[in-house]
């Protein structure tokens, strides 16, 4: 029999009469004991900022990002003018469509505002001779009526030439233009191709304004808050955590997103990366070895020195790795056994 191990029966005949059922509010040790049971105590500090945890993740586009091109009815497509990896301004061409109906609807829109400018010069001469006292306030009104029915029909019109396409048009054919500044990442258009109303012809995305989408275990979203900062191991881009998401995936992960600025424009929509995800210490607490960490039902305790010995003191686990973590629920100055846990544990516990 070693040293350690007839120190430890030693130690635990001496504390059979002190030790509650269960379990003890103090195991009391002296310093012969404390060093022949290999215990060592550190000093528990405050941390300005929590270690950054690493995880892997996937770069992505988020929804605000990306833009549809679509025909608002059925068309011919006459001409493609991009195609995927292409740079656009906003207002750039990028397919031409034939549609039918598009000059009837041109024609509509050019009679309603001709009708409307007649209506309203007929209006503004009514108004002149009512003043002059030389028609009835009848008349007036009837012209009223009748200018501000022809506006309305230059609304529809105009919504109904809308609804066919934004773009530029020109007698049966409109070109659709971007939406706004881009990359084409997607084209499923092909001169000659029919396509019916609502069918995506190419996909434009802004690709300054990316996102991450980082999968965690249920342990560590419980280490991760909406806000907290990211970076991408070997690049300049940043963000932060926007949203973690409530139910589990198909591999029970938790499934955290980030926004995501990318001034290199380094990443790619689907590549994966590492993220570092730095965490801020929560009020009160602070930073232990994670050998200082004991759990008892699902609860972390650590021991804290004493006088007399060491008092299992139970904490809150704010966040950890594989070195160090951060509780709360600890005096600051306390100091903790870093070593000969298991030792105290056995102790506390009457094993």
């Amino acid at each position: 029999m070693n040293v350690v191990r007839l120190a430890r029966r030693v130690l635990a005949l001496a504390l059979l009469g002190t030790a509650a059922a269960g379990a003890a509010d103090m195991v009391p040790l002296t310093a012969a004991q404390k060093k022949n049971l290999g215990i060592v105590a550190a000093a528990a500090t405050v941390q300005a900022a929590s270690p950054a945890q690493t995880y892997p993740a996937r770069v992505t586009l988020p929804p605000t990002s990306v833009r549809v091109v679509a025909a608002a009815g059925e068309a011919l497509i006459t001409r493609l003018l991009v195609q995927p990896g292409d740079r656009v301004k906003a207002g750039a061409p990028l397919v031409t469509v034939s549609m039918a109906g598009l000059a009837e609807a041109q024609n509509a829109l050019t009679q309603a505002r001709l009708k409307a400018q007649l209506a309203a010069d007929s209006a503004a001469r009514d108004e002149k001779l009512f003043e002059e006292g030389l028609i009835a306030e009848s008349r007036l009104r009837a012209s009223r009526a009748e200018a501000q029915s022809a506006r309305a029909s230059v609304q529809a019109a105009q919504t109904a030439l809308a609804m066919l396409g934004t773009g530029k048009a020109a007698g049966g054919s409109m070109t659709l233009t971007a939406p706004i500044a881009g990359v084409v990442i997607e084209s499923a258009a092909e001169p000659g191709q029919r396509v019916d109303a609502g069918t995506a012809l190419v996909k434009l995305a802004d690709l300054s304004k990316l996102a991450l989408e980082i999968p965690l275990s249920t342990t560590q979203a419980r280490q991760v808050a909406v806000g907290q900062s990211v970076t991408v191991a070997g690049t300049s881009a940043s963000g932060r955590i926007t949203a973690l998401l409530p139910q589990l995936s198909a591999s029970q992960s938790v499934l955290a997103r980030a926004s995501l600025a990318d001034p290199q424009a380094l990443l790619r929509p689907g590549q994966s990366v590492q993220a570092a995800i730095a965490g801020t210490p929560a009020a009160a607490s602070l930073t232990v070895p994670a050998a200082a960490l004991m759990w008892k039902s699902n609860t972390p305790y650590v021991f804290v020195e004493t006088p007399q010995g060491f008092a299992p003191t139970r904490v809150q686990l704010v966040r950890q790795n594989a070195s160090q973590a951060e509780v709360a629920g600890l005096a600051e100055g306390s100091r903790v056994a870093v070593k000969g846990v298991a030792a105290l544990k056995a102790q506390w516990l009457g094993e």
